[in-house]
């Protein structure tokens, strides 16, 4: 027996929303720490719960250092 694929739409109860954050904040934190071991890769993964509190995951290094690397990118250094 499968899993019912499930409608991605907005949950309203706000309780139940809390509960499926809580789940997948777990597993989207799990999969981002796998990613950055198998494949030795610079991760910086920042989100806000529903209440609005943070989450920061880093991997090799500090959130700041890859978000910098990021915007060093050519593609943003254009419109400097």
């Amino acid at each position: 027996m499968g899993r019912v694929k499930i409608q991605m739409k907005k949950i309203e109860d706000k309780q139940q929303r809390n509960i499926a954050f809580a789940k997948r904040k777990s597993g989207l934190l799990k999969k981002a720490y796998e990613l950055y071991i198998l494949c030795d890769v610079q991760i910086a993964l920042v989100f806000f719960s529903p209440s609005g509190k943070l989450f920061l995951f880093d991997s090799k290094t500090r959130i700041e250092e890859t978000i910098h690397k990021y915007l060093e990118l050519p593609c943003y250094r254009r419109g400097r």
